[in-house]
């Protein structure tokens, strides 16, 4: 039987890649540092074999792969494993794993060089670098975050240019590196992320997925639906848009999630995750497209010259109109407490689900970000729209109780 490995994988999904490894034929391996982490995506499956190894070791990650026996193609769908995979692909000939990664998680890099081919406005300045005088004319307002950070963490906002040196030294002090900071305008319009897949015949766009986002000066994303403005002009001016943005970084085979924001004057980058979108985009993806991403990971992995007839292989059929995620957040630190609600999700329609990403008993050690999330809801609809309405109402169920301090239930 084919042999893959995937060095760590995103929080939600490995059920999808075991379907997938099943129907293939593909004998899967999970290379994890962190088994908890996944425990309740592996608790009722036994067909992916979970390796435990400290994959920030990349030696320890190379003797598991020789004990491991004849393995064909390594699945790297993440952002801080990607360097390792990098090399590991280049010693041992692993076909269409991510190359030149160090530069496509810098998003100063990737914003300058898209600027650079006319695709997007207002160049990235390093923290290092950052001048109020000589940069400060470039937006009325700035973005200063971890050139390469993920989730919605060390992102700050800075209303004006002389409060961009603050948010410099508040993110040095919380350990980001100014010279690892980039400042970059900030863009008044909604925001939104492309889903593609690219092959050596080009880009496939899926669909565009809504986010909101929480007010200012919060970057914590609330919901999502998907996809949006499916089968419009506007969707297809995205695709080429997105097309040109991954050609001009040099992408190469394999999903993107790039988030961008629409405005008055047209498309503007947020950044390029060269990997699936978190969450359960991938689920939206599959049930609302009819292309499943799961499957065309391991289709990468396994063949060389990736094409158009991976795309065919992977297309299974839409079981929906749209797809929806409502994110659930904790609204104080410390233990998060009893979750309750879940059980009135199946008197729902849209085929509600609840996905938890942290345990009762979990600290909440920050809300202002993607930390404070204890878990989100999907559902399905006719359209996106009616999708994330019928997510919203059943989200109304679900609170988060603990005894406060005279032992008594609360909020």
């Amino acid at each position: 039987m084919t042999r893959v490995v995937m060095l760590e994988a995103l929080a939600f999904g490995l059920d999808r890649i075991s379907a997938a490894g099943r129907r293939m034929g593909v004998e899967l391996y999970l290379f994890t540092f962190d088994r908890p982490y996944y425990q309740r995506q592996l608790a009722s499956d036994d067909y992916i074999r979970v390796v435990d190894v400290d994959t920030f070791d990349r030696d320890a990650v190379r003797a598991a792969l020789d004990k491991a026996g004849p393995v064909a193609g390594l699945v790297s769908n993440t952002d801080t494993w990607a360097r390792t995979a990098e090399l590991l692909a280049q010693e041992r000939g692993f076909a269409n794993v991510l190359t030149d990664t160090e530069r496509l998680r810098d998003k100063n890099w990737v914003r300058n060089r898209v600027v650079e081919a006319g695709l997007s406005r207002g160049r990235a300045v390093r923290g290092s670098d950052w001048e109020p005088e000589r940069h400060g004319e470039q937006a009325d307002a700035f973005v200063v975050k971890d050139a390469a950070g993920t989730g919605s963490r060390h992102v700050l906002f800075a209303d004006t240019a002389a409060a961009v040196g603050a948010a410099i030294r508040a993110l040095a002090a919380q350990g980001v590196e100014p010279g690892r900071i980039t400042v970059e305008p900030y863009f008044h319009g909604p925001l939104y992320s492309a889903e593609t897949y690219t092959t050596r015949a080009g880009t496939v766009l899926f669909g565009v997925n809504s986010r909101t986002v929480s007010e200012l000066p919060q970057f914590r994303e609330l919901d999502l639906s998907y996809p949006v403005g499916r089968g419009s002009v506007w969707e297809q001016s995205v695709r080429r848009w997105a097309a040109d943005v991954l050609a001009r970084i040099g992408r190469g085979i394999g999903p993107s999630h790039i988030e961008f924001v629409d405005t008055a004057h047209g498309f503007e980058l947020v950044e390029v995750n060269a990997r699936l979108g978190g969450g359960r985009i991938g689920e939206g993806i599959l049930r609302a497209t009819g292309f499943d991403p799961f499957q065309l990971l391991l289709h990468q992995a396994l063949q060389a010259d990736l094409g158009d007839g991976a795309l065919r292989a992977a297309q299974v059929g839409a079981t929906a109109g749209g797809f929806a995620q409502v994110l659930k957040y904790a609204a104080r630190t410390g233990p998060l407490g009893s979750i309750d609600g879940t059980g009135q999700l199946a008197r729902f329609p849209g085929e509600v689900e609840w996905h938890p990403v942290k345990d009762p008993q979990s600290v909440i050690d920050g809300v202002e970000d993607q930390r404070g999330c204890y878990g989100f809801l999907t559902a399905l609809g006719p359209s996106p729209e009616a999708a994330l309405q019928r997510a919203h109402a059943a989200a109304r169920q679900i609170r988060v109780e603990r005894p406060d301090r005279d032992g008594h239930r609360c909020g």
